[in-house]
């Protein structure tokens, strides 16, 4: 199946502020789209419809008097539920938070809302956002609106699903490994992971391991951009955020910019098996943008070590220490075992592993910014797996090679250690469902890599 194609963000926010579009009826149409298709999708896991509703009127009768609601005036927005709304559910997707409540917005979410963006409803996510496929003991399985036997990947898969579907025109994610990027490319859509710190976490985000990155799902670099103008910028609530840049990332969609830069291409970082069909897919897509785009291909030469891997989980393993270290002995039965194994790990942890870990990321960032003196822009696979069945489990062998719980994300945690930005744009289909092109840039040329997949979109659409 081929999911529907509504109206973009940019669109709907264009007829939203002339009055040709009340944003009541773009409300109306999102609830009604979610009423028809998510029954067996199961992308989102709450929907406030009479809040939608009344900021919908609110924002009528704003337009009405002349006032500009905003740049994303009437755009309906899924929320993944590891954002906090105020007065939402906020269960993560665990049974160990099945009636927790939220009593903050989060500010990406906050921000998107005074630029006039129309929160739905709370979209589903794996167990604190931590798989590759989209399925919890909470809220069940989320199905790919492609091929609903296949996964719209993970964690910010039901964002990802209910994009696909025309349910929402955007909506958030989060990026601890590769979960924007790996959902949008099972999905066909537009993933931005930013440089770390581009979109602010806050407020009360508590991780330690400083791999998660925020950001959205939408159809079009375009739609993007224009979320990340209005959400990006320095927040007191969190120590790692960047202030906004100089240039709007919607001006800075210019391809012609792109000239004579020195592109390489790797389907594997050196070291990762890749699916052979995945490769050859992404890689003549690869090939179109570097002769459409008018860049100069040179090779990668990059080999990363396999460190990597085991460096994320030690430091990965205090942030799920967190969510599980209240809950009552009892209650950990309920936990999926994946959660339960970093638990165990919290247990054996000790300064050693963290220095190792640490020093590991610091040899990663060494190479890479040795690597772009060679290169401007890195070429993968956005994963090197298709979509594999809904309920999972993750891929245990890729190409014929046995890989562990990382294999699938090879290609795409490596950068949420290194805080580099990178995007997933659809590429092509492999294996029943769409596949994406990864694109990753200097740490801070967020602009650049945005503008190299408005090229990419240019040349393959």
């Amino acid at each position: 199946m081929s999911p529907a194609a509504p109206r973009t963000v940019v669109e709907t926010a264009a007829l939203v502020r002339s009055g040709e579009l009340a944003a009541r009826e773009a409300v109306a149409e999102a609830l009604a789209r979610i009423a028809e298709l998510d029954g067996d999708l199961g992308a989102f896991v709450h929907i406030d419809a009479d809040g939608a509703l009344a900021r919908a009127r609110e924002i009528d009768e704003s337009v009405a008097r002349g006032d500009d609601p905003g740049p994303l005036a009437g755009v309906p927005l899924g929320v993944k539920e590891l954002h906090a709304v105020a007065g939402w559910p906020f269960a993560m997707g665990s049974a160990l938070h099945a009636d927790r409540i939220a009593g903050h917005t989060s500010t990406l979410v906050a921000r998107a809302v005074a630029a006039g963006a129309i929160p739905i409803g709370a979209t589903a996510s794996p167990e604190f956002g931590r798989a590759s496929f989209t399925a919890s003991a909470l809220h069940g399985v989320t199905r790919n609106p492609w091929n609903r036997d296949l996964t719209p990947g993970g964690s910010s898969g039901g964002s990802a699903a209910a994009v696909a579907a025309g349910m929402v025109p955007v909506a958030t994610g989060t990026d601890g490994a590769g979960s924007l990027r790996i959902p949008a490319s099972y999905c066909g859509l537009v993933g931005f992971k930013g440089t770390y710190g581009r979109v602010p976490r806050g407020p009360y985000h508590w991780g330690t391991a400083e791999n998660d990155h925020y950001g959205v799902l939408t159809r079009t670099v375009r739609d993007t951009a224009r979320l990340l103008d209005c959400v990006c910028g320095s927040d007191e609530y969190d120590r790692s955020s960047l202030p906004a840049p100089s240039e709007p990332f919607e001006d800075a969609l210019r391809p012609a910019g792109l000239r004579g830069l020195r592109v390489a291409w790797t389907p594997d970082l050196g070291n990762a098996p890749c699916d052979p069909e995945v490769a050859a897919v992404v890689e003549a897509a690869a090939e179109k943008f570097i002769a459409g785009a008018g860049v100069r291909r040179v090779p990668a030469d990059l080999r990363l070590e396999a460190a990597c891997g085991a460096a994320y989980r030690t430091l990965s393993v205090p942030d799920v220490h967190s969510e599980l270290r209240a809950a009552p002995p009892g209650r950990l039965g309920s936990v999926h075992p994946t959660v339960r194994g970093y638990g165990d790990a919290a247990a054996a942890l000790d300064a050693d592993a963290l220095v190792d870990a640490h020093q590991t990321r610091a040899r990663l960032v060494a190479a890479l910014a040795e690597a772009f003196d060679r290169f401007d822009l890195l070429l993968t696979p956005a994963t090197q797996v298709p979509a594999f069945p809904a309920e999972g489990p993750m891929p245990a062998e890729i190409a014929g090679r046995p890989v562990d719980h990382w294999g699938a994300l090879a290609v795409t945690f490596p950068f949420n250690l290194s805080g580099h930005p990178a995007v997933s744009v659809p590429a092509g289909r492999a294996g029943g469902a769409p596949v994406g092109l990864q694109i990753v840039g200097r740490r801070h040329a967020d602009a650049l890599v945005l503008a190299a997949a408005a090229a990419v979109e240019a040349v393959l659409s």
